[in-house]
């Protein structure tokens, strides 16, 4: 990224970092409030309301939501010229380049199924850290605004994750079809 045009950098960072963040930790604070503010306390692991079903339900539908607007959105950016598509060259090598390419590949027409694919291989990278930092919670359940401030965090972070890597992917030269 440090040879990448500092209009792109902007780009990333303001629409596919900053405001992304903003946008999911705001949505999963709301939905957290909505859903559980009739309750006092919430289970860590339980059937169907609890803390690792946030997680599950976070962690599929954020990247798949994600990918439907966002690949929408910077493949038009792509083709009106509001953000220029990076040469392959300056994006990496080995494992994260083809997985970048992968991504790019797979959004590349912002087409439900290619979302709904991209959303299912990020599922486990995006729970299974989560589930290995409930497992050391020591309680059985958590407070609503713990619960909440959980959500935020996750959320944030899947966001933090997720957001760049479906920009980098379709910013690629090569990747900016709109089907």
């Amino acid at each position: 990224m440090s040879q990448w045009p500092t209009a792109t950098v902007r780009y990333v960072l303001i629409g596919y970092v900053l405001i992304p963040l903003a946008i999911n930790v705001a949505i999963n604070v709301f939905l957290g409030w909505l859903l559980f503010l009739d309750q006092e306390s919430v289970p860590v692991w339980e059937f169907p309301q609890s803390v690792a079903m946030e997680v599950v339900g976070t962690g599929c539908l954020l990247p798949l939501i994600t990918a439907m607007i966002s690949s929408r959105v910077l493949l038009r950016h792509l083709r009106s010229g509001i953000v220029q598509p990076v040469p392959k060259t300056e994006v990496g090598s080995g494992v994260v380049s083809r997985s970048l390419s992968w991504v790019g590949r797979v959004l590349q027409g912002a087409s439900f199924g290619g979302c709904l694919l991209f959303s299912v291989v990020a599922f486990p990278f995006l729970t299974i850290p989560a589930f290995l930092a409930l497992l050391g919670f020591p309680d059985d359940s958590v407070g609503l605004f713990t619960l909440i401030a959980m959500k935020a965090v996750y959320a944030g972070l899947c966001g933090l994750v997720v957001t760049p890597v479906i920009a980098v992917g379709l910013l690629r030269d090569g990747n900016h079809s709109l089907e």
